[in-house]
């Protein structure tokens, strides 16, 4: 089996120099656009095929990690990820005990309990004097003759990037000279999200002692929140067990408090049920390598009432929450007893944040009101408004003007069959419309515009996580760079500035000299090429990690392939991206390029199949309005 898989390696890696030869070669003039198209939709359908239904890592039986002691059959604790929940003051250590209600509320209270003065600014303020990593790390030249700071910065061409994730997605392997050593790493990886799901998925269970560390023990597709938080997919469509993405990683349900690098070792807690009595209690687990993928968190940026009263959508939760506080709003505006001006009110739906999150809400319930409550609330038709707030002057910042424009449209436009009583208007679109105060029942703008509210949904951006601010506080090399607002500093191979054995990917991340966006896809990408080099067996304590072989490890670099948004009515844009090119599509034919996508990009076929019966349901018979 090992020389298979090795032949195979090695087979892949020539056939992918011999392209890579090829595309190089080629005259600029005889490499139009259409070419990186065509091998963009090759690579999808690649990575769907080969990620999608392949299993992950040889199943092979080993000893589960001695360092960490079984957890007492702990109940389920659905807390946000990876956060420091100990009071600096001390309160918090040691065993708290009562009812299971009481401690998760305690828990949930301290995983956001940023300070005003942290949301606002967004990152820990320990020096100004900016210290870049190639200049830390440039000590030697390599036998290549490549140093740090070169290789750091090279680039590869749009085509052979391509080309190079394409072969990937068939090399899930080791490498035949890597041998795993008798006592294997402990890898610990904290959080379920795009990254951590993307590096369990393609890392090698086999060569290292991987555990799993997060209070969730499923991931979700986070794109559709949306959906879900509406009812057009439910969300156990749109999650999969960690423990299904790699059946030889192990998995603690338990939150991570803090970091220790100087000890190699995180403190985690846990919610521990006996019975009727339940408590908080804490372990260490200990690492050789650490992976920190536990995104943000979302930024309230210090506005008085947003977190006391507003919805968020940024974990499964939220959505299951949202849902049904929007059902709640019809079913209580139906009440024979209220006035009109109650009902409008009530039914007045606020959505702040113009970004990719918000206009697909905004679309989404558009969908639900002219669909499902057209049919079963028709006399609640008129007291109904939609309002998206937006700070700046534009939505949907990534895309093009053009596209921004047409998000306005879609969302704003009367269809022609639009059901009898909604007001043409009952959509609407502020900009530059900054939100100042949330009160109990209206919001308040900062040119004084006072707005009312039954359901407000806080869209407006994403804060850093306490656990990686505790972390940023400990380490002095992390202070010193004030742009990274709160995140991780890395280099191009994600090593943590000053932590060795401690790797960052996704949005906790910060990477200096090329910063990437936010995105699940930057997540994603990252997960699947730390998972490849600890594959490969490199040896990452090295300026540039390199394998036993002398082969320098490549840098991360982002392949960017667009993005989307759905703006209702069957309509979306797509704006796909392939090198300096950019194709735009809106209307039916960027719903189909929307769905497509989104339906490939499902983590397993049992996902996939979940989905399409979701939206042919919804199609045929509607959302299920009925609450539990």
């Amino acid at each position: 089996e090992g020389l298979m898989r090795g032949t195979r390696a090695s087979l892949l890696g020539l056939a992918r120099e011999a392209l890579c030869a090829t595309v190089d070669a080629m005259n600029p003039l005889m490499r139009p656009s259409i070419l990186s198209l065509l091998l963009l939709v090759v690579s999808l359908a690649c990575h769907t095929l080969a990620f999608s239904l392949r299993p992950s890592a040889i199943v092979r039986a080993r000893p589960s990690s001695a360092s960490c002691p079984p957890l007492p059959s702990p109940r389920r604790a659905r807390l946000l990820l990876g956060l420091r929940m100990a009071d600096k003051a001390g309160e918090g250590k040691g065993k708290k005990t009562g009812s299971e209600e009481d401690l998760k509320q305690a828990l949930s209270e301290k995983a956001v309990s940023l300070t005003p003065e942290e949301e606002l600014a967004g990152e820990v303020t320990g020096g100004t004097q900016y210290v870049s990593a190639a200049e830390v790390r440039e000590k030697e030249m390599r036998k290549a003759g490549t140093s740090y700071s070169e290789l750091s910065k090279s680039q590869l061409s749009y085509p052979r990037l391509l080309l190079d994730r394409l072969m990937d997605a068939f090399d899930g392997a080791p490498v035949a000279k890597f041998k795993v050593p008798a006592k294997k790493e402990k890898v610990v990886i904290l959080g379920t999200g795009w990254g951590a799901h993307a590096l369990v998925k393609a890392i090698d269970a086999s060569a290292y002692d991987v555990t799993v560390i997060s209070p969730r023990n499923y991931f979700v597709f986070t794109p559709m929140l949306a959906g879900a938080a509406t009812g057009t997919v439910e969300l156990r469509s749109i999650t999969e067990s960690i423990r299904d993405a790699n059946k030889n990683v192990d998995y603690l349900e338990a939150t991570a408090l803090e970091v220790l690098p100087e000890k190699k070792e995180v403190r985690c807690q846990s919610v521990v049920c006996e019975g009727a009595s339940c408590s908080i209690e804490e372990f260490d687990q200990g690492y050789d390598r650490l992976v920190i993928t536990v995104g943000a968190s979302v930024n309230t940026f210090g506005i008085e009432g947003v977190r006391e009263r507003c919805y968020f959508l940024k974990q499964a939760p939220d959505a299951a929450v949202l849902r049904e506080a929007i059902g709640n709003c019809f079913e209580r505006a139906n009440y024979p007893s209220m006035s009109d001006e109650e009902r409008k009110r009530t039914l007045s739906f606020v959505v702040v944040g113009a970004g990719p999150t918000g206009v697909e809400f905004t679309g989404e319930l558009r969908d639900f009101i002219e669909s499902d409550v057209a049919r079963f609330y028709p006399d609640l038709l008129p007291f109904i408004s939609v309002k998206l707030l937006e700070a700046s002057d534009k939505v949907l910042m990534m895309f093009e003007s053009t596209l921004q424009a047409r998000a306005i449209q879609d969302l704003t436009t009367p269809r022609p069959t639009k059901p009898e009583g909604l007001r043409d208007d009952y959509v609407q679109v502020l900009l530059s419309s900054a939100v100042n105060k949330v009160g109990e029942d209206e919001m308040t703008l900062n040119d004084g515009t006072v707005i009312p509210y039954g359901i407000g949904v806080w869209a407006g951006g994403i804060g850093p996580m306490p656990l990686v601010l505790d972390l940023v506080s400990r380490v002095d090399e992390q202070q010193k760079i004030p742009e990274a607002r709160g995140r991780l500093t890395v280099d191009r191979w994600l090593r943590v500035a000053g932590a060795p054995g401690v790797f960052a990917l996704g949005d906790c991340s910060f990477l200096a000299d090329t910063p990437y966006p936010a995105t699940a896809q930057v997540a994603s990408q990252q997960g699947y090429y730390l998972g490849r080099l600890f594959n490969r067996g490199y040896d990452f304590g090295r300026d540039v990690p390199s394998g036993g072989g002398g082969d320098l490890a490549k840098p991360f670099q982002f392949l960017n392939l667009g993005v989307l948004a759905y703006t209702g009515q069957g309509k979306a844009l797509a704006q796909i991206e392939a090198g300096k090119s950019k194709f735009e599509q809106t209307g039916t034919v960027g719903w189909v390029a929307w769905r497509a996508v989104y339906l490939s990009k499902q983590v397993s076929a049992r996902n996939q199949f979940m989905v399409i019966f979701d939206w042919l349901k919804t199609y045929f018979f509607g959302r299920d309005l009925t609450r539990f």
